[in-house]
């Protein structure tokens, strides 16, 4: 043995402006779900994205106030016909003013101005409350949808396309606080993204409305509908969750970007075409087989949102509930969470990232 005497380096001092946090799995968690939420903060794709969501709602918007633009320009008199042409063309002119001469009375200018009004404040009703909520959140259906599918799918696979996902499961967070901290950045994003561009389409449109001089009626405004607008946007966010927890499951199978990306526009979009295909078969088909066919889209993720927001949408603006039921939709949509979020958490756990 050595008899020269060894010492002890002694541990470097941790400079003070390094602040060690609380190690607990929660407050690991929230840190990581912090990084996670910089990440999109910081990254381009993610400027670039919602700079393409705000001018499509506009546009959107903007479309609904050419079509009033147009009808406020209409002269009256352009909706008489005569009424021997109404009597011949049945119902499809039925509701239209007619004149009897060539020179239109006082008293068909007065209808005929009376049935311009009805359809100007028709055809401006998405530019304004209560309408304009259930317009603005089926915009967010497609165009948000979209977004958060391309987010989805760079944040995930993004971390195996350019290999910092083994410094990230080799230093840091565990394996679960990792994968819960992707979770949570995501609802995150959803409910920020859905209620930023839902009070942009309501201001939008109620600046619009300025133009179709119908004046807007509170009179649906009270406690009982707003808490039924609370429920439809929960529910779009649900559905969002859903398709982006689908492009998460799929990012992190294939390890990719891509796979996330087209799996899940691919999955939203063949659901639409299917649903279809499946509807007209089965209305040809006679026998349990064809109620099979019919009742099979019933279980696709896009009716099953669709069927909250309808049932929703009811309290709304009177509009026609679904005929599925809201326990069916849920227990279908949280049936795909549990699978696809159950594999993906399975496989990421014992997923070998060394190589």
């Amino acid at each position: 043995m050595s008899s020269i005497p060894q010492s002890i380096t002694p541990a470097p001092q941790r400079s003070e402006s390094v602040v060690m946090g609380r190690q607990d799995f929660l407050s690991v968690l929230l840190r990581a779900t912090g990084g996670e939420l910089y990440k999109i903060r910081r990254r381009l794709m993610s400027k670039v994205l919602l700079f393409i969501a705000i001018p499509l709602m506009l546009i959107i918007f903007a479309f609904v106030l050419l079509i009033v633009a147009i009808n406020v320009n209409t002269p009256a008199t352009t909706y008489l016909i005569p009424c021997s042409s109404r009597a011949s063309f049945g119902g499809s002119t039925s509701a239209l003013p007619c004149k009897q001469g060539d020179t239109p009375t006082q008293d068909e200018i007065q209808q005929a101005e009376a049935y311009k009004q009805a359809q100007i404040k028709q055809v401006s009703a998405p530019l304004r409350l209560p309408d304009s909520l259930s317009f603005a959140v089926g915009t967010i259906n497609y165009v948000g949808l979209i977004i958060l599918i391309i987010l989805t799918g760079s944040l995930v696979g993004g971390e195996y396309g350019i290999g910092t996902i083994r410094l990230l499961l080799t230093r840091g967070p565990t394996r679960l606080q990792y994968f819960l901290a992707k979770i949570f950045a995501i609802l995150i994003t959803i409910v920020a993204l859905v209620l930023l561009l839902t009070i942009i389409g309501i201001v939008v449109g109620a600046l619009f409305n300025l133009v179709s001089g119908v004046a807007v009626d509170f009179g649906f405004l009270n406690g009982t509908w707003i808490l039924h607008a609370i429920l439809y946007l929960l529910i779009c966010m649900l559905g969002l969750f859903v398709w982006t927890m689908i492009t998460l499951f799929l990012s992190t199978i294939g390890r990719a970007t891509a796979a996330g990306l087209a799996g899940g526009l691919v999955w939203w979009f063949l659901e639409g075409v299917i649903g279809t295909i499946l509807g007209i078969v089965g209305n040809l088909t006679k026998g349990s087989f064809g109620d099979f066919l019919k009742a099979v889209p019933d279980y696709f993720i896009g009716n099953n949102v669709g069927a909250l927001l309808d049932n929703q949408n009811q309290y709304l603006t009177n509009g026609k509930p679904s005929p599925i039921s809201d326990l069916h939709a849920i227990l279908v949509l949280l049936a795909y969470l549990v699978v696809f979020l159950g594999i993906a958490l399975w496989v990421h756990l014992r997923r070998d990232v060394t190589n």
